[in-house]
């Protein structure tokens, strides 16, 4: 999996896939015969977490790789500092919703005006989900305002699912509209770096065939939060590696819009449920070709509105584990209290108190006991 969704979503899996590219991106500079669409791996070099035990092992592996265990921190330490965005000076603040859109459109008309941006969302896949561009423009004001969000505000309107649900500002709070005019400046430039790629419309059906090629799954919790289920173990990973990079950039937009144009995921927030199936470390770190690893990773990081309530991670082979311990002295409360760790034998017992039981969980997602015949895309799409 790509970088997916750092800091608060799937930061764990981001952090893996910084030691992917810093390492893969070494050895691209050393080997000219590395290119974009190569998965740049050196037959001389196996790298298993079969005898991974130690601490010592798992730091010297990333030698073997090409890279070094300093090189990763540093990598990781600067995406979880850039990937929330920030609050500056002079900054403009709304009250309200409706105030905030109406100052965002201004900020997009004035960016027309003086400079060369396209403000036309011409590659966005609004059509594919039935959205306008207010949709898009509401998703980035609400990302602005999850870090303000309460988590046991006294509002009557409250989540006993571990990670809770995002609460509306109090009265004395106001939207910073800067900030969401900041992202979605990313997000514009992001679309337009990866225009090429999206010149055909990017619908269900035209990413149907590499969709099929992952385990994704989406549906509500009891919470109505929007759940992401990703399944390393049911992914094709032969299949994978054999895709185009554009095929693979335009199913991960696809997938990404799917996600952060979902209203639940927007107001009552996000989880993210991994099976990381005892993936090997070496399948894990070249599953991707570097350039689109390194460009989906700065999409779902530090461009596109998402942020999660809890980030749930099932059978982690050992090398994860051992990566997760070293990587905590990095991570802050909060995004510590976004982790759930599954232990095996317990997976039925912890999805009730993530989600709220079977009835939320797909009937063919890992071991786990679920009751969803059809998800959210097989319920629009197929």
């Amino acid at each position: 999996m790509p970088r997916l969704l750092c800091s608060s979503l799937l930061f764990f899996l981001a952090v893996t896939s910084c030691y992917r590219n810093s390492f893969v991106a070494a050895k691209a500079a050393k080997d000219d015969t590395c290119d974009a669409t190569s998965t740049c791996e050196p037959h001389e070099i196996h790298v298993g977490d079969e005898n991974m035990s130690s601490t010592w092992e798992f730091m010297n592996s990333f030698s073997k790789l090409g890279t070094s265990w300093n090189h990763v921190i540093g990598e990781y330490i600067s995406v979880v500092q850039g990937a929330d965005g920030k609050d500056m000076k002079g900054d403009e603040y709304a009250a309200e919703m409706d105030e905030a859109l109406k100052m965002l459109k201004v900020m997009l008309k004035e960016s027309a005006a003086t400079s060369n941006e396209d403000w036309s969302f011409s590659t966005s896949p609004l059509d594919s989900f039935g959205k306008t561009v207010d949709d898009i423009l509401l998703a980035f004001i609400r990302w602005s305002m999850v870090d303000n969000y309460h988590d046991n505000p006294d509002d009557g309107n409250s989540c006993a699912l571990i990670g809770g649900i995002n609460h509306p500002l109090s009265e004395t709070e106001k939207i910073n509209v800067s900030k969401a005019f900041r992202r979605l400046t990313s997000y514009q430039h992001w679309m337009q770096s990866v225009s090429s790629d999206l010149r055909e419309p990017l619908t269900y059906k035209s990413i149907k065939s590499t969709l099929s090629i992952f385990s994704l799954q989406v549906s509500h919790d009891e919470c109505d939060r929007l759940v992401w289920f990703v399944n390393l173990g049911k992914t094709e990973l032969t299949n994978l590696k054999s895709l185009s990079p554009q095929e693979t950039t335009r199913m991960f937009v696809w997938i990404a819009h799917l996600l952060f144009l979902d209203e639940k995921a927007q107001t009552k927030g996000l989880v993210v449920v991994d099976d990381m199936a005892d993936i090997g470390f070496w399948d894990y770190m070249t599953m991707l070709p570097i350039q689109v690893g390194i460009s989906v990773d700065r999409f779902l990081i530090s461009v596109t509105p998402l942020k999660a309530k809890n980030v749930v991670l099932m059978h982690r082979p050992k090398w994860a584990e051992i990566g997760y311990s070293l990587l905590s002295w990095f991570l802050t409360k909060k995004m510590k209290n976004r982790v759930t760790m599954v232990e095996k034998g317990q997976e039925n017992e912890m999805m009730k108190k993530v989600l709220g039981g079977a009835k939320y969980i797909p009937a063919d997602f890992s071991d786990v006991e679920g009751f969803i015949r059809k998800d959210i895309i097989a319920q629009r799409y197929v």
